[in-house]
């Protein structure tokens, strides 16, 4: 059995209502074809996006990162808002700006962009579906990775050039979904070079964490709904130039989010 994005938005306002475990397996992924110009002739680039989801910009030299919101599920008037920030998506460089799927609008900086809304779900099928493989970190209170997850972090994982606060880094996972890598470029805003910090973690092996507090255990999965598709180099054009256990959280968690203070 498929499902459509329009059978999507009517499961969704059921899943607001239901318990979050329920329903967090299905997304929605934001596709943005680029172009040059404002009448969406000329291609510059395709973009498969995470909702709500800090990404460096690699498109100009003015902010340093940018995310884009669904606002509007209606699949008659679909809406996102488009963020500009000026360092890890906690100040806005300008105002937010709220844009129609299936439009040519202005996109990043002076490209424009035809944006549309995508499902990432096993039960999707066709053109219209988000292929789009992620990697999922979860801290649990309980040893062993027991009970459920109490937060839960989800980062793209086709080599996209992420935005943290100290600086910028990517996600990929190798073609047999095994060893999951994340590589921290310190002060660097492009994912290009500077001194760097690399992670390696095994997909869906639990991690011991602290012994006498929560999170007590974590683990990293990975999520594709594709099994041909693998890591690449997905990151646009960009201008100008324990082990495990011990690594800092600080690097592992979203900076937006970090609630955790080793």
């Amino acid at each position: 059995m498929t499902m459509s994005l329009r059978a999507y938005a009517g499961a969704l306002a059921l899943c607001l209502g239901a318990l979050l475990q329920l329903c967090y397996a299905d997304t929605l992924d934001i596709d943005v074809k680029m172009y040059q110009d404002s009448n969406c002739f000329e291609r510059r680039d395709d973009l498969l996006i995470l909702d709500d989801t800090c990404y460096a910009n690699l498109f100009t030299n003015l902010t340093k990162a940018y995310k884009m919101k669904i606002v509007g599920f209606d699949p008659a008037s679909q809406q996102l808002d488009l963020f500009d920030y000026t360092d890890d998506c906690q100040t806005l460089f300008t105002p937010k700006r709220t844009l129609s799927a299936g439009k040519c609008e202005r996109f990043i900086a002076g490209y424009f962009g035809i944006i549309n809304i995508r499902l990432r779900a096993s039960t999707c099928e066709g053109p219209d579906c988000s292929r789009l493989a992620v990697t999922n970190q979860r801290f649990y209170s309980e040893e062993g990775c027991q009970g459920l997850p109490y937060q839960i972090y989800t980062y793209p994982v086709q080599n996209e050039c992420m935005r943290w606060a100290n600086g910028t880094q990517v996600f990929t996972v190798d073609p047999t979904n095994t060893k999951i890598t994340q590589v921290d470029y310190l002060a660097n805003d492009k994912c290009d070079g500077g001194m760097q910090k690399r992670y390696e973690m095994e997909n869906g092996l639990c991690y011991p964490l602290y012994t006498d507090r929560a999170p007590r255990s974590f683990l990293w999965s990975v999520s594709r709904y594709d099994a041909v598709s693998t890591a690449g180099a997905s990151r646009p054009f960009a201008i100008g130039s324990a082990a495990l256990a011990a690594a800092p959280l600080a690097l592992l968690a979203p900076p937006t989010e970090r609630l955790l203070d080793l």
